[in-house]
């Protein structure tokens, strides 16, 4: 193999180490953005890689190194659709596009997160068959820098690996980009205060700064285009200013009292990569080292700057390659070997045509691409709209989702819908995966808790309401007893009664106040009842139904109501409260809706029937049709408010249905209208506790009984 062989190889090789940099940044920026749109951040890198270098085949490599906008259908010294037989120069070729690519790819991921993915190829087309041909023409020289020198050598500029020609111009391009499409959602606040938004994968973004720290060896080595002694001088250049930028962007930042963000080390590091670059071959080690120390002041200086102004660069582009290259640049004329450079000026001579590259370049890569950017957005945007924006350009640009953004969905939708049906995204094998479980976990947590208030909240507002009807049994109860008391005090003021009327009176007149007080002592026992806590009694049933038609009577009324009792079943097991109250207002009805002529007659009967005790309360009232009936037990239902003089509130049987089903009980309704009416109750037999004290079996009762006063 020649030596010319091994230069070929040496160069392809190198070629090769920097077309590996494309993963390097895929990686840094995916990682360095949201996860909504890491996948059009990866995309966006593939598809400039691609684009860039077939433009750069199509055009720009004859622009770079041919003759600049020479006759495309001419043979001579133009390399339009570069085609060519010569193996050198098809190895410098694939070296100056992947060259190429590396540009076009610092423009694009400073305004990652907001552009339309459409509008890349159109970045990448001014780019790579304008912009950056013309800048790589002036500052290196045409027909394959052989023959014709550039513009910016011609007066001594000095650009070994393209600090200024490859990042710079990146640099201005992207600045100019992020100046016209704006800073990303949120960036910054209405006071204009900048807002921390943090990439997805900060890891990835680390590994993407050392797969470019390894091709940067090729950026650098490979710019030699020879295999010659000076290639050890170049890479060992190259890692020491790599490495003291990142160590003094450590230092910088740890004197402020601060931690070190991830964004300035990894940018740091790059820096340093990016100002070694303009003089790698002509630069002593100690003088490397002081490249990366001020590549990383500049690093951070211009990251500090694009902040106080609101442009938000999203991977740091412009402080890194733009001031880091501006700086590498004219470190060339700080720090350079004069002999190495070969421009044959004197140090002050060298720094002027080092600052003379730097402003061509800027202004020709800023301006023109600035105006260029301004016009095209004008009438096609180049940014996405703010719901696309919101949701992320995986899906609004590709329809790809991610577990996240299913997460994030599915959890807004709760959010929005209030509802806690469905089963969030869940897996084993990713981070989102388990956070889906653990929040479908915490869901199932949830609806039982829903399902138990729900219940709850159905007893409440059942014990509300049965609390609101026993209000009303209370004070239909309370006004029969104060009532009596009314009368009779009304009658013990009257003169001329006789002592032993007077006595009678007053003893009328403590048994109703001993009922009043009863009542009240009771007010709970319904709540008892309803819950199945109230207390079961051995209830003798003559003296409850006896009670319970002295409550009904009114001791003035000329009325009396006749009482006629067939108790086969003389006793029941119940709570006495609940009973009293079923029986007070079913005779109090019986009374209410019988004739008054002759006296109106309640007929109480029992029986013990297989499982269950009868109690049947009937009259010879004026009854109820068929739709009466049917409404009898419904709340606030009125049935003879037509043909009765009698009044209420419609909430009697009502609330005696609910207190006897509040017992596990039973109550139906038999009635013929101008015939009388029967309810019938269906008590459960309760057995009497072991250890009772009831010896025996009452007898039936039979017996008429009129109330006499």
């Amino acid at each position: 193999m020649s030596i010319e062989d091994i230069d070929v190889f040496w160069v392809l090789l190198c070629a090769c180490l920097v077309w590996i940099m494309q993963a390097g940044f895929l990686g840094l920026e995916t990682g360095l953005t949201r996860s909504k749109n890491n996948i059009n951040v990866a995309l966006k890198n593939i598809c400039d890689n691609a684009t860039s270098i077939f433009l750069f085949w199509v055009v720009g490599f004859s622009i770079a190194f041919g003759n600049p906008f020479s006759n495309p259908l001419s043979v001579e010294q133009n390399y339009y659709f570069f085609n060519s037989g010569d193996n050198r120069v098809n190895a410098f070729f694939v070296f100056q596009a992947v060259f190429c690519s590396t540009c076009c790819t610092i423009v694009s991921g400073a305004a990652a997160e907001r552009l339309r993915f459409i509008m890349y190829p159109v970045l990448v087309a001014f780019i790579a068959g304008l912009i950056y041909p013309v800048a790589v023409n002036a500052g290196w020289g045409g027909t394959i820098i052989k023959n014709d020198l550039g513009v910016l050598v011609e007066q001594g500029f000095y650009d070994f690996a393209g600090a200024t020609l490859v990042h710079s111009t990146g640099g201005w391009i992207a600045l100019a980009l992020i100046i016209v499409v704006g800073p990303r959602l949120g960036r910054f606040n209405k006071q204009g205060e900048p807002q921390i938004i943090q990439g997805s994968n900060l890891t990835l973004s680390s590994l993407g700064v050392l797969i470019l720290w390894f091709g940067w060896l090729g950026f650098n080595g490979g710019s030699a285009y020879n295999f010659d002694s000076d290639i050890g001088i170049i890479l060992s250049n190259t890692l020491i200013a790599g490495s003291a930028s990142l160590v003094f962007t450590l230092i910088l930042v740890s004197r402020k009292g601060q931690s070190p963000a991830a964004e300035d080390l990894i940018n740091g590091a790059l820096g340093g990569l990016v100002g070694i670059t303009g003089g790698a071959n002509c630069i002593s080690a100690l003088y490397a080292c002081l490249v990366g120390f001020g590549s990383a002041a500049a690093v951070l200086v211009a990251s500090r700057l694009l902040l106080k102004y609101k442009l938000d660069d999203v991977v740091g582009a412009v402080p890194v390659h733009l001031a880091a290259g501006i700086w590498g640049s004219l470190a060339v004329g700080l720090f350079g070997d004069l002999e190495q450079i070969g421009m044959g000026l004197s140090r002050l001579e060298q720094i002027q045509a080092q600052l003379i590259g730097v402003a061509g370049v800027g202004i020709w890569a800023f301006g023109g691409s600035f105006l260029i950017i301004k016009s095209i957005n004008y009438f096609l945007p180049f940014r996405v709209s703010k719901n696309d924006e919101i949701i992320g350009l995986n899906i609004s640009e590709h329809s790809a989702s991610t577990d996240l953004y299913e997460l994030i969905a599915f959890m807004k939708y709760q959010s929005d819908t209030g509802s806690l049906d469905g089963e969030a995204p869940a897996g084993m094998f990713t981070e989102s995966g388990v956070i889906g479980m653990a929040y479908n976990h915490v869901l199932g947590r949830l609806r039982e808790n829903q399902e138990k208030l729900i219940a709850l909240n159905k007893e409440l507002e059942s014990a509300n309401d049965e609390l609101s009807a026993y209000d009303h049994i209370v004070a239909h109860d309370l006004k029969n007893p104060i009532a009596i008391i009314r009368s009779y005090a009304s009658m013990i003021e009257e003169e001329g009664l006789e002592a032993s009327e007077s006595l009678e009176y007053v003893r009328k007149i403590r048994r109703s106040t001993e009922d009043a007080l009863r009542i009240i002592k009771e007010l709970l026992n319904f709540a008892k009842a309803k819950n199945g806590d109230a207390s079961v009694e051995e209830i003798a049933l003559a003296d409850l139904v006896e009670k319970a038609l002295a409550q009904v009577e009114q001791p003035d009324s000329e009325i009396k109501p006749q009482l006629s009792l067939d108790l086969q079943q003389a006793t029941v097991r119940f709570n006495e409260f609940s009973l009293n109250q079923i029986l007070t207002n079913l005779i109090s009805n019986a009374v209410k809706y019988s004739p008054k002529a002759p006296a109106p007659t309640v007929i109480v009967r029992s029986r013990r029937e297989a499982e269950s005790d009868i109690i049947e309360v009937e009259d010879k009232g004026i009854g109820m049709s068929e739709s009466q009936v049917a409404k009898a037990f419904d709340k606030h239902s009125r049935l003879h408010t037509d043909v009765s003089e009698a009044s209420g509130d419609g909430l009697g049987l009502y609330n005696v249905k609910k207190l006897v089903e509040a017992n596990g009980a039973a109550i139906t309704v038999h009635s013929v209208e101008g015939q009388g009416t029967c309810f019938t109750l269906r008590l459960p037999i309760v057995p009497v506790p072991v250890g009772s004290d009831l010896v025996g079996v009452p007898q039936p009762v039979s017996m008429e009984l009129a109330r006499n006063g």
